[in-house]
């Protein structure tokens, strides 16, 4: 990922640190709101603009370039394989916690999502016993691991779980409804070009999980998505025609 990349990303999370969505932005830079958006995305923005929307809502440039972390790519934490056992075996504990993880608070699950306060503090108790949150009082979570993209095992319990779930799931579906989007393209690539494809695929999902968690709180346009990214040797089955 390119450092204007990490700079904007920093610039986007010190916006969501202070509860600014965009709709306020595009007030105080008399713009509209999908012009921000647009400016957001730029990776010609000007310093100009930068200043004015760190003085519009009261940031300090050298403390986004400092929690930039130019000199890092962004990457996702690994479990243990003894907490991928315990979260597989209880699919609602591990959506609470991969919620925990993308920025979630107790109470908010709690308001947005069918879990009783009772099974929450449950779930919370047996977190903090296996060492993946440390609970603070008024159930203030502190995660062990630094927040970010969760990567899990392929041949993992999580894994496995999770990809019967995609499998059988996610690409039993149609895709022909009104903002639905599948593109399938067979090629021939070598290993050197195979290789430069999966990690241009890496730094997409990257971009987009970045995307996602600083989507506007308030946006009631936004919606969950499903975005599946995949490759393996394969031929097309109904092929007239093969090669000698």
């Amino acid at each position: 990922m390119s450092q204007i990349d990490q700079f904007l990303n920093a610039l986007k999370r010190a916006l969501k640190a202070k509860n600014i969505i965009y709709k306020d932005l595009a007030q105080s830079l008399d713009l509209s709101e999908s012009s921000v958006k647009r400016i957001l995305a730029d990776k010609s923005i000007s310093l100009e603009r930068i200043e004015e929307i760190c003085r519009a809502c009261d940031l300090s440039f050298a403390e986004i370039c400092k929690n930039a972390n130019f000199e890092e790519e962004i990457s996702g934490h690994t479990l243990s394989k003894e907490h991928e056992k315990v979260l597989a075996e209880n699919p609602r504990l591990l959506h609470y916690f991969i919620m925990l993880n993308d920025g979630m608070t107790p109470q908010k699950i709690e308001r947005e999502f069918d879990i009783s306060a009772n099974e929450s503090k449950k779930h919370l108790l047996l977190l903090d016993k296996i060492n993946l949150i440390e609970l603070h009082p008024r159930d203030r979570v502190k995660l062990k691991n630094k927040a970010g993209t969760l990567r899990f095992r392929r041949d993992g319990a999580v894994g496995r779980t999770l990809f019967l779930q995609t499998k059988n799931n996610f690409l039993n579906y149609d895709f022909n409804e009104e903002g639905d989007y599948i593109r399938f393209s067979t090629n021939s690539f070598g290993p050197v070009s195979l290789a430069k494809f999966k990690k241009k695929f890496d730094k997409l999902v990257a971009e987009i999980q970045e995307e996602s968690r600083v989507v506007e709180k308030d946006d009631n346009e936004a919606h969950d998505i499903g975005i599946l990214l995949a490759m393996r040797p394969w031929k097309y089955p109904l092929e007239a025609i093969k090669k000698k």
